[in-house]
């Protein structure tokens, strides 16, 4: 009689100490994002939209027996937020400062890539910035940066004629309508924003280019790391990272941002 006891109680023991890892692990996780940064990220009426969100929201959906929940304010406030543990994660450059007070996943969720020359579609020499490749081959050709860009001071020769404005739709504005500059650099994605909200996503093109330093940046998934979790979660999302049928997705969430209409 004991045997059978012995022999009942096992598989009891062990369903329940599986129902309660399973229980132990199924939570909800929040995670902060910029205000004000459209279309990498921004706030709306239900909440954080754009870019990284969207590839955030994916990711998570991926990721079994969790649930998400998606806040967006400041960024300084934010970064304070995941600091302080009031939220569990972002997604940010991984600085020293940052990896002081959170731990990082090993795959990018995203690289913002500043790589993309913007330009007029009706530009007299559109081939001449297609085939740009290197800054050399654009002296003579005018500049519109923004004033106090510190990435654009560090990585655009000073040798470009160079119109500097202080606004990012002044420059969408003077590149379209004044035509008083030959091209932007800037992410693809940005630009489009930018353009359809000025009514001007018809009249724009874009380039990538490799010859400007420094102009993929890599944004991480950052979990705080007092969390017990964060270890566990952050091999979980790696996982899904690095798998094809995510990065297919994600692909798509991309190409929907960058697209132009055709020529």
């Amino acid at each position: 009689m004991n045997r059978c006891r012995k022999a009942l109680v096992w598989p009891l023991v062990v369903l329940c100490l599986g129902a309660t890892g399973l229980q132990a692990w199924a939570q909800g996780w929040t995670m902060g994002f910029a205000e004000g940064e459209a279309p990498i990220s921004d706030v709306g009426a239900e909440g954080a939209q754009g870019i990284i969100p969207e590839l955030t929201a994916e990711l998570f959906h991926r990721v079994p027996d969790t649930s998400l929940t998606m806040t967006a304010g400041p960024w300084v406030r934010m970064q304070r937020s995941v600091e302080t543990g009031q939220i569990d994660g972002f997604v940010t450059y991984p600085s020293d400062d940052r990896r002081r007070y959170a731990l990082f996943s090993q795959t990018p969720l995203f690289h913002i890539d500043i790589g993309y020359l913007i330009y007029r579609r009706d530009h007299p020499q559109r081939e001449r910035l297609e085939q740009a490749r290197s800054f050399e081959d654009l002296q003579g050709l005018t500049f519109i940066g923004q004033q106090g860009a510190e990435w654009e001071r560090d990585n655009i020769p000073a040798s470009l004629d160079t119109l500097l404005l202080g606004h990012t739709n002044t420059m969408m504005h003077m590149l379209v309508r004044r035509q008083a500059g030959d091209f932007m650099v800037m992410p693809a994605e940005q630009a489009v924003h930018i353009a359809k909200q000025l009514g001007y996503d018809d009249q724009i093109a874009f380039e990538p280019v490799r010859f400007i330093p420094n102009a993929s940046i890599p944004f991480h998934v950052g979990i705080h790391s007092a969390h017990p979790d964060a270890l566990e979660m952050l091999t979980r999302i790696d996982s899904v990272l690095q798998s094809p049928e995510y990065r297919q997705v994600a692909a798509q969430i991309l190409a929907r941002y960058r697209e132009a209409p055709a020529d």
